[in-house]
């Protein structure tokens, strides 16, 4: 199983503003809710790795760029985060 944490809202929302897109704006360009982006941005909501990787995409960045991953074997008794 891999969890997707953002690394930086500030960064993030950042990087947003300068494609020149609302969030709002953003969230429609990239195929996300914007309610679902917010929740992301304010580290109440974990994306998927595939919404994750939309959001990179939007960024033209790296997921690892954006998003802290780890990767959690099934039974939760190891864990190794990829940087």
């Amino acid at each position: 199983m891999v969890n997707l944490t953002l690394k930086d809202e500030v960064k993030t929302r950042l990087l947003i503003a300068e494609t020149g897109s609302s969030l709002r704006g953003f969230s429609k360009n990239v195929g996300v809710s914007h309610a679902y982006v917010s929740q992301i941005l304010s580290g109440k909501r974990k994306p998927s790795p595939t919404i994750a990787s939309k959001i990179a995409r939007g960024l033209d960045k790296k997921i690892e760029e954006i998003f802290l991953i780890k990767v959690v074997e099934n039974n939760n008794r190891k864990s190794e985060e990829v940087n």
